[in-house]
């Protein structure tokens, strides 16, 4: 009986990891990004010790950290710096995810942001109805400001 209940769970594992998404970026060491933006980041978040970078360009690398148990990703461009943390759900405000209900039938909310560029903070919240995406943008008091073009 044991044998059986330690092969479910290692097939139940191995499933889940199959099915991870993947980035569609790509994976680089940070010895592989401009020196610009390694020392930028360094500059600005001397306390993060483990950092994993992506490509998402030859002008345009991502850096993703953990900060207080938050997930938080700093995009460096040639023109500016975008940090974003993940907000978790419950801390979405409410006012947001009313109006999403009210002007998105359908719509699943799959991931909400708050998005810092030229310090100006909104929330950016990643929505889904089967194949059809859209990513709206709220400023800080949950107000409705646009919809972003994709």
């Amino acid at each position: 009986m044991k044998k059986v209940v330690l092969m479910v769970l290692a097939c139940s594992l191995a499933a889940g990891c199959a099915t991870t998404p993947k980035s569609k970026y790509k994976s680089v060491n940070e010895n592989e990004v401009p020196e610009k933006y390694t020392k930028d980041f360094h500059k600005r978040r001397a306390d993060i010790e483990q950092v994993s970078w992506q490509m998402v360009d030859s002008n345009c690398y991502i850096a993703s950290f953990k900060s207080n148990d938050n997930l938080v990703n700093m995009k460096f461009k040639n023109t500016a710096v975008e940090t974003s943390w993940n907000v978790p759900m419950e801390y979405t405000p409410s006012n947001i995810i009313d109006y999403i209900k009210a002007n998105y039938d359908g719509f699943k909310i799959e991931e909400v942001n708050i998005v810092e560029i030229r310090n100006k903070k909104t929330y950016r919240v990643d929505l889904a109805k089967k194949k059809e995406t859209k990513l709206l943008e709220f400023d800080l008091m949950g107000e409705f400001i646009r919809e972003v073009e994709l």
